[in-house]
């Protein structure tokens, strides 16, 4: 009826693929009832001691709004009393499902670290040790010991994935100090399967998924034009949104910080209140003054929001294949995704302002639109162009050009940069990939847009080196570029001197297929 946990510890993330509660937890009023205890609305509550049927079967029952039910794990040391819970459970149709139970000794609970959003020592409270609560307990998450409550402290440390490339400049490398190797999986939830394409940030312990608007599977259907909000340690689900059918997500279309989420598209800039996803606020500028309603990229920096504005873009054809073989086909993703020109996320106004005001700090215009997989910001600075006819720089503070650089007056420097590749494939990528990056020194033009890697200086836009490689991904540490090969290929993982190309050092290792290249 129940595990015996001497051999079983930790398995309750695999029996169980629910997920949690980052902001799911209100610490309530003292009362009898454990739901009382907590306030809790969903996520995994952990009793562990001399548990009562009743306590775990009315966490068990309830049921959030959003989809997520309550997920207990009983753990108890008598068999007799793990057997009552288990029978209680299976009777209301919950054991396997919403109600697991184990018998162990409490000075080891047989969960993974930072998992459970609350947990309750039934009995005597020196039974279970501080230690092993914490450690089951997720940052911010709140156990009841006796008369004692412990409300585990955000660990210092933890790197936000703010941006889609993680921040404004592109590169997509997280300052995670705790994130590290061997890299084990924490849980696993649904949607298992989702369609692409995707769009991920993260904030302050919850994930937010932007999910587009082509399914090759059945399976993948549900979620189309979805956006999900997920707890980041143990997976249950907070809200979900709706987002504009066809939008095209592979685009910096969200921003997410710990208290809002800030969420662009085809009508205006929507702040999100990050933990329940209700509307908080909406930026709306004059149509007349920016050029158009659709926020086609969206950058957050020294809290000043950043955004490109333009017409309105033609929404794709919802795809649903139903294929029935693994994979997916490069040639039959959407209708305009296949088309040989690319037609999203091209505006001509870029805009600074007070999210808060929603002042104007300053507005720049170009005749030819801005491609927004250009856009990078370093800590002044931000870069733009259209590929083969102009790249700018602008201050950040104030808008105005530093430079200028155009295929007329510059001729040499577009054709360091190269000209313009127009597909995409397992190996270089998805069209809508950014093929700009940037630091405080030097931008480098890489994606699957271009022939080779090519770095500029960020001061003047001069051409700083050419390293003629295709296909490479780019990943930007302290000690250097590292330039990430694809499969099939020898000695192309290399690190290179930021401002020479120098070779520095090479690696035998590659990529696999569609993997993207993300450093810690």
């Amino acid at each position: 009826m129940y595990l015996h946990m001497s051999s079983f510890r930790g398995l309750f993330v695999a029996l169980c693929p629910a997920v949690l509660a980052a902001s799911g937890l209100v610490v309530g009023a003292e009362r009898s009832t454990a739901a009382g205890q907590l306030g809790i609305e969903h996520g995994i509550v952990v009793l562990v001691g001399d548990v009562q049927p009743d306590q775990a079967l009315e966490l068990a029952a309830s049921q959030h709004a959003a989809g997520s039910a309550v997920k207990v794990f009983v753990q108890c040391e008598r068999a007799d009393k793990a057997e009552a819970v288990a029978r209680a459970a299976e009777a209301a149709g919950l054991y396997g499902k919403r109600l697991f139970v184990a018998k162990a000794p409490p000075g080891r609970i047989g969960l993974a670290d930072n998992l459970a959003d609350a947990l309750i020592v039934c009995g005597a409270p020196a039974a279970v040790p501080k230690s092993e609560i914490l450690r089951v307990l997720r940052p911010q998450g709140v156990a009841t010991v006796g008369t004692e409550r412990l409300v585990k402290p955000f660990p210092s440390g933890v790197d936000d994935w703010s941006h889609h490339y993680h921040g404004p400049d592109n590169n997509t490398l997280s300052r995670d100090k705790l994130a590290r190797a061997p890299f084990l999986t924490q849980f696993i939830v649904e949607p298992r399967y989702a369609p692409a394409p995707q769009m991920v940030v993260s904030s302050a312990g919850r994930i937010f998924m932007a999910f587009g608007h082509v399914a090759w599977h059945q399976r993948e259907e549900p979620m189309l034009n979805t956006l999900v909000a997920i707890n980041a340690f143990n997976g249950t689900k907070l809200w979900t949104r709706n987002l504009p059918p066809g939008h095209m997500v592979d685009r910096s279309m969200m921003v997410a910080t710990p208290k809002v989420l800030y969420l662009a598209d085809n009508q205006s800039c929507k702040l999100l209140d990050a933990a329940t996803g209700k509307q908080l606020d909406e930026i709306k500028l004059p149509e007349d003054k920016v050029g158009g309603t659709f926020w086609k990229w969206i950058a957050l920096q020294d809290g000043v929001l950043y955004g490109l504005i333009g017409p309105q873009e033609p929404a794709d054809e919802i795809a649903r294949w139903r294929n029935t073989s693994h994979g997916w086909p490069w040639n039959g993703i959407s209708k305009g995704y296949n088309q040989q020109e690319y037609v999203w996320g091209f505006g001509n106004t870029l805009v600074a302002l007070d999210p808060q005001s929603k002042q104007i700090l300053w507005m720049h215009r170009e005749e030819q639109p801005i491609d927004s997989r250009s856009l990078c910001m370093n800590r002044s600075r931000i870069f733009l162009c259209n590929f083969g006819k102009y790249l700018a720089c602008l201050d950040a503070k104030t808008g105005k050009q530093l430079w200028r650089r155009t295929a007329e007056a510059d001729p040499g420097i577009f054709e360091a940069i190269g000209r313009y590749r127009p597909g995409h494939g397992y190996i270089g990528g998805w069209k809508s990939t950014v093929y700009l990056r940037c630091t405080d020194r030097a931008i480098y033009f890489l994606g699957p847009q271009v022939n080779w890697l090519t770095a500029l200086s960020a001061e003047d836009g001069k051409v700083l080196f050419k390293y003629p490689v295709i296909d490479l991904h780019l990943v930007i540490r302290d000690d250097g570029l590292y330039v990430i090969g694809p499969q099939n290929t020898a000695d192309q993982t290399a690190r290179l001197d930021p401002l020479t190309g120098e070779v520095l050092a090479r690696y035998n290792i590659r990529r696999r297929a569609c993997t993207r290249s993300t450093s810690t």
